[in-house]
């Protein structure tokens, strides 16, 4: 799911005229270890290097249940997310120049406060409404699909069907049919 919403940002960023130079999953030198943040590209009018990296977290998972709860309209897992992603990145890109964004997801559709400030910066203007609309659609689409492939292959391991990969069973695609021939055992 990750280097899937990677691509189609970065396919939103290369059709912008706000961005040059888009790329993806390029590796950022940090002491003895190396960091692979999602895409980076240049922002046209500024000059300045725009770094992301993009997660999906879920309102409902342990640790954000109780906040999504209390304030069920906020994007709490979403917040949470881009603080964990702001911190990781924060002491590995040059600062003068450079810029690092969370770009956060939530399962359903929600996106972070700094995932929506990004979209309005790099993609924002009357121009670049239909490039913005489509982003999101495309991903709230990768979402949904996701979403039904883990309830499908939840189901096959139910019914006892072998399932290899996330989307075959036994080396073939999920379908109808083995599903129905097993649903009446």
């Amino acid at each position: 799911m990750h280097h899937h919403m990677v691509y189609l940002v970065a396919e939103a960023l290369r059709s912008s005229p706000s961005s040059t130079h888009a790329a993806v999953e390029v590796v950022v030198a940090r002491g003895r270890e190396a960091l692979r943040p999602g895409l980076r590209y240049k922002h046209s009018a500024s000059g300045v290097v725009v770094w992301g990296d993009a997660s999906v977290t879920a309102p409902f998972a342990d640790t954000n249940a109780a906040e999504a709860a209390a304030a069920p309209l906020r994007e709490k897992a979403a917040e949470a997310r881009q603080a964990v992603k702001a911190a990781k990145y924060a002491g590995a890109l040059p600062a003068t120049t450079h810029m690092f964004t969370p770009l956060v997801w939530e399962a359903f559709r929600r996106i972070g406060a700094a995932t929506s400030q990004w979209l309005r910066d790099s993609l924002g203007g009357p121009d670049q409404s239909g490039a913005r609309a489509t982003l999101l659609r495309r991903v709230s689409v990768a979402l949904w699909r996701s979403h039904s492939r883990s309830v499908s292959v939840g189901y096959m391991r139910c019914f006892g069907i072998p399932v290899v990969g996330d989307n075959s069973v036994a080396g073939r695609h999920l379908g109808a049919v083995e599903f129905s021939g097993r649903v009446g055992e």
